[in-house]
C-alpha cells in the first residue's frame, strides 16, 4: 500500500487507480492498463477485453504490458530465452496462463472487438502494446 500511495501522489492527477471485479465491470478511462493477459485462458482473455472495450470512448486505447512469444526460439537470445521460460512457467503454475505470440494477441483483440494493436515499445523481455478501438 506504501508504493500505491506514492505512486498515486506522483501521478494522481492523471492516472486514477481502481479496484474490481474485471470478469464484471472495469471503469471508465481514456486509457486502461494492464498486465495481466498472461495469467488467463483465451476464454478468460475475451471476456476481460470486451469489458474493456465497453469501457473505453471511441478513442480509448487499451494499454497491456506482457512477454510477446517470438515466432521461433532463436539460439542464444537471452529475451527469447526468458520469454519461453516464462511460457513454461504459466503452463506449469496456473490452469490456461501462458505467454502469446503478438498475432495470438491481435486475435484476441479482435475477438474483443478492438480494431488494430500494435508494440509501441519493447522493453525487454516485455512489450507495451497499444490495443485500440
Amino acid at each position: 500500500m506504501a508504493l500505491l500511495r506514492r505512486i498515486n501522489d506522483h501521478f494522481g492527477r492523471c492516472v486514477q487507480h481502481a479496484a474490481g471485479d474485471m470478469f464484471t465491470n472495469i471503469p471508465n478511462g481514456d486509457a486502461i492498463f494492464m498486465k495481466i493477459l498472461h495469467d488467463w485462458t483465451d476464454e478468460d482473455c475475451i471476456k476481460i477485453l470486451k469489458n474493456c472495450w465497453v469501457s473505453l470512448p471511441d478513442y480509448g486505447k487499451l494499454i497491456v504490458v506482457e512477454m510477446v512469444t517470438p515466432l521461433e526460439v532463436k539460439s542464444g537470445n537471452i529475451c527469447s530465452n526468458i520469454v519461453f521460460g516464462m511460457d513454461m512457467t504459466m503452463l506449469t503454475q496456473s490452469s490456461g496462463g501462458r505467454e502469446r505470440s503478438l498475432s495470438e494477441i491481435e486475435n484476441l483483440a479482435h475477438a474483443s472487438g478492438f480494431s488494430r494493436c500494435k508494440i509501441v515499445c519493447p522493453v525487454y523481455p516485455f512489450s507495451v502494446i497499444e490495443i485500440y478501438k
